[in-house]
């Protein structure tokens, strides 16, 4: 691992919902990166979907708005109708958020992979992807830019998906870090953001303080 992680996006469709309300909670307030979640959703849902997150987690979550700076303790969920995008800022990466039309490439709004595209753009080697349950195999190309650039790939395992479509892609693809069930995918997050920065400060000659492992 040549970069330290700075970035966690997580993308999800059939089932992602309830498997959000699994996973996010466990995120601690003092998470030390910004979180992206991309959610499969009709238009007009998400807004309601970030609300209820938020009521549940440590992290603050809100729907992604054009504009906004990533940083940590803070979750976006990407807007239904749109697709976001990460872009350079003058005080780091912030989101973009468009009406775009969809392409061939492009038939989810928002898209896992053109999420994961751009944050490779910017962020390179420092991008985490978990890929939760959902149909399709939206993802999969995204996780290969991860992959080349040097950064890390979680997805759920089978055995607790309730469409086994978007992991299962990724994992045949070979571009999978690691394969755990639901409530395994924070503690394989939480060990290889926290083995990325001990490496990173490590070369710097610092000592890392790991964020809480959240239960």
């Amino acid at each position: 691992m040549g970069q330290a992680s700075q970035l966690v996006v997580i993308g999800c469709s059939t089932g992602g919902p309830a498997a959000l309300q699994v996973l996010l909670p466990r995120f601690p307030a003092d998470f030390p990166l910004p979180v992206l979640i991309v959610q499969h959703m009709p238009a007009g849902f998400t807004a309601s979907l970030a609300e209820r997150l938020n009521r549940m987690c440590p992290l603050s979550v809100k729907e992604a708005a054009d504009g906004d700076r990533l940083q940590p303790g803070y979750a976006w969920v990407a807007p239904a109708g749109f697709q976001t995008t990460l872009v350079r800022g003058r005080d780091g990466p912030q989101l973009r958020v468009e009406a775009l039309p969809s392409t061939s490439h492009q038939v989810y709004k928002p898209s896992l992979d053109t999420v994961l595209a751009s944050a490779v753009d910017v962020l390179g080697a420092g991008v985490l992807a978990v890929v939760l349950t959902g149909m399709g195999r939206d993802g999969r190309e995204g996780c290969r830019l991860v992959k080349e650039a040097g950064g890390q790939v979680v997805v759920e395992a089978a055995t607790t998906t309730v469409v086994y479509g978007m992991p299962r892609a990724v994992a045949e693809a070979g571009f999978a870090d690691e394969q755990v069930p639901l409530p395994d995918v924070f503690a394989a997050v939480h060990r290889r953001l926290t083995r990325s920065l001990e490496e990173h400060q490590a070369r710097d000659g610092r000592t890392f303080q790991p964020p809480k492992n959240s239960v």
